[in-house]
């Protein structure tokens, strides 16, 4: 491989990047648009969900039950008129629970009798179903504690048993920064989507133009023009890399806590793989929206799906997580959020430095064998 020709290569990729204003905006508008809107938009806790309480009993406890649901950050606690069915109040879509407190509800708890309490949960939305549920049914026994009668003498117990006590201590986050979990894997995303998209563009422009003719009637091989093309996006992707983290350390705080130097060496290797991924897409296709539909859409969804920005790989169907080893996003999100929420370092990524490697040389066969197959056939 001629060094002096993958140079020339890669500077001819930077003045056609450099004068082309919408590849720039593509390159560096969009990304830092995108790290914006998910690092402010995104939210894993539910907040201020409405739910409406139908009051019959008008006591104390009552009023305490209702004091407790609206003091949380979760729920919101709206009254209701009496004469509507609970049935017709979520109907009206404007709540996501509905509450009755039946009449007599405190004398039957201070007297020790079961008392009931109506919640109705709108289903549509599981997630939000399943933490609503939890929040009612602890808030009821907290406050149902506070009116039941005193218990009668324990009985002692035939052995002597130890009273435990858990003491619970969040550990990395104990603030619970949901920027933190959201930013670093934000990272991860907009690294395997845009450097895609431009080396994939990058490619059938060639193609488009005409020029990739006159790299096959020259001396330049396949190898130098793969190298040549990558080297310039790779540049351009950790130019990018460096405005949206140095966009994250000033609008979220987000900054190291840990040995950097697993996810210094990841990002170059992140960007590489989605280059040689984006040449590959590059040489299949022939023009330049198909190009970006292909690396566009199908490595955007499995960056989202596949890789554990949202939600765990664990929780996938198991065939999912064997492919999802694949994804180069899964590795590197996994590198960013220990580098900087965790602080781990080589101890607990190692593997996955070695797994992008590992992707990256993949990656540059499949990138040079389709360049090696063209340039036979033009010479022939």
């Amino acid at each position: 491989m001629n060094l002096g020709r993958v140079w020339v290569q890669c500077l001819k990729e930077l003045v056609e990047f450099r004068r082309d204003p919408l590849t720039v905006a593509l390159a560096f508008g969009l990304p830092v648009a995108m790290l914006l809107i998910f690092g402010f938009a995104i939210r894993l806790q539910i907040k201020n969900i409405p739910v409406a309480i139908q009051d019959f009993d008008r006591s104390a406890f009552s009023r305490d039950f209702i004091s407790r649901v609206d003091a949380s950050q979760e729920l919101i606690a709206i009254p209701e008129p009496l004469d509507r069915s609970p049935a017709a109040i979520l109907d009206a879509g404007a709540v996501r629970a509905a509450i009755v407190i039946p009449p007599g509800t405190q004398r039957a708890i201070s007297e020790g009798r079961p008392a009931a309490i109506q919640s109705i949960v709108d289903g549509t939305d599981v997630v939000n179903a399943l933490t609503i549920k939890q929040i009612l049914t602890a808030t009821s026994a907290f406050v149902s504690a506070g009116y039941a009668p005193p218990p009668a003498a324990p009985i002692a117990p035939p052995f002597d048993a130890p009273n435990v006590a858990l003491h619970e201590r969040i550990w990395f986050n104990p603030g619970g920064n949901e920027a933190l979990f959201i930013v670093p894997g934000v990272y991860g995303v907009i690294l395997a989507m845009y450097p895609t998209l431009l080396a994939a563009i990058a490619m059938v422009r060639d193609k488009e133009r005409g020029t990739i003719v006159q790299a096959y009637a020259s001396r330049l091989r396949a190898s130098e023009l793969i190298a040549g093309k990558c080297l310039a996006l790779e540049c351009i992707g950790l130019v990018e890399a460096l405005a949206i983290m140095l966009i994250g350390w000033a609008v979220w705080g987000v900054h190291f806590a840990g040995d950097p130097v697993p996810f210094l060496l990841a990002t170059p290797l992140l960007v590489c793989c989605q280059v040689l991924l984006g040449l590959f897409i590059g040489s299949r296709m022939t023009t330049v929206t198909s190009a970006i539909q292909a690396a566009g859409s199908v490595n955007s969804l499995v960056s989202f799906l596949l890789s554990g920005f949202l939600y765990p790989v664990t929780t996938m169907p198991l065939v999912f997580q064997w492919i999802s080893y694949a994804v180069p996003a899964r590795h590197y999100i996994n590198i960013s959020r220990d580098a900087f929420v965790r602080g781990s370092g080589w101890s607990g990524t190692s593997s996955e430095v070695l797994s992008l490697a590992a992707i990256a040389s993949i990656l540059a066969v499949c990138a040079w064998l389709p360049m090696r197959r063209m340039q036979l056939a033009r010479g022939a």
